[in-house]
């Protein structure tokens, strides 16, 4: 009996250690590189049109090289659709909808753009006279070419792309209805997180703002994200939010706002973010507990 009592304590003991040790990892720095970088950026990553069938309207964007290196760069249209209620782009569905691509046309289609400099994009979106009312998609795409026209065995090019919504004016239909808020109670790792799905009941694009909102039981603000979503008609959309520095441990209130045409709903619940790990410790513990507890009462017998 002295021996399985003994062995209660020792587990104890070791299950407590190990649930409040803290390991400690030194940070490394990562090596400096000074070879050569050729990055891309555009600006903006999205247009917006409510135009007219028939109109032609001008306009531009900026291509900025934020690498070390200069490059030649050409630019083009493509269909813009989606795939899944993750919204996962695709370049090649020729939907309906998809055809704002064929819209645009360009003074030139290539460019040369040295290191820290930015040059402005002209182009023409021409309607067709006969374009139906509601929204229309397309995307533009910046890509790098290679130095050597592509001769060697490896190509690297870099796009980027800027997605038209263009919503031609007439009669049509918009609107939507929000499917559901997800907000998952045991949650095991960081970030935080959450997920509402929006659908689109019309033929035109919106736009949904949705906030996140993270209290501790106490009701003291922790955190609070706000993002906007475009919602393309005849799709739904899971919109992810996260709390992206949340803690590993802790008990939180949480709410998700969802904003869209008049519409405005909001859904809550409590968050409890502990790591598995964790989790069989405190099994361990319990089960240690319980074993003391029987040697205890054996040795009283």
């Amino acid at each position: 009996m002295v021996g399985l009592k003994t062995l209660g304590k020792v587990t104890l003991a070791g299950l407590f250690i190990a649930l409040f040790a803290v390991v400690t990892v030194a940070p490394v720095n990562a090596a400096e590189t000074t070879d050569e970088r050729e990055s891309i950026a555009l600006s903006p990553v999205n247009k917006r049109y409510e135009i007219n069938a028939g109109e032609a309207r001008e306009d531009k964007f900026t291509v900025i090289n934020d690498g070390n290196i200069a490059f030649d760069f050409v630019v083009y249209t493509r269909p813009y659709s989606v795939t899944n209620e993750k919204y996962d782009p695709s370049f090649t569905e020729t939907q309906g909808n998809a055809d704002a691509y064929k819209w645009v046309s360009f003074d030139q289609a290539r460019y040369q753009l040295e290191p820290g400099k930015s040059i402005e994009i002209p182009y023409t979106m021409r309607v067709p006279s006969n374009a139906a009312p509601g929204g229309h998609f397309g995307v533009v795409f910046v890509e790098t070419q290679p130095k050597d026209g592509g001769q060697s065995a490896v190509v690297r090019k870099k796009r980027v792309g800027m997605i038209l919504y263009a919503t031609v004016n007439g009669t049509y239909q918009i609107g939507g209805e929000k499917l559901g808020t997800s907000i998952p109670f045991l949650q095991h790792r960081s970030p935080l997180s959450a997920t509402t799905r929006v659908k689109n009941t019309g033929n035109a694009d919106f736009v949904v703002t949705s906030t996140l909102t993270v209290k501790d039981i106490f009701g003291n603000a922790k955190h609070q994200q706000k993002k906007e979503n475009a919602v393309l008609p005849s799709t739904t959309r899971a919109i992810p939010l996260e709390w992206t520095n949340s803690p590993w441990f802790g008990l939180f209130n949480v709410e998700v706002t969802s904003q869209f045409l008049d519409k405005k709903q909001t859904d809550s619940g409590l968050v409890l973010l502990v790591p598995r790990w964790l989790l069989a410790v405190i099994a361990l513990v319990v089960i240690g507990a319980v074993i003391y507890g029987i040697a205890r009462r054996r040795k009283k017998a």
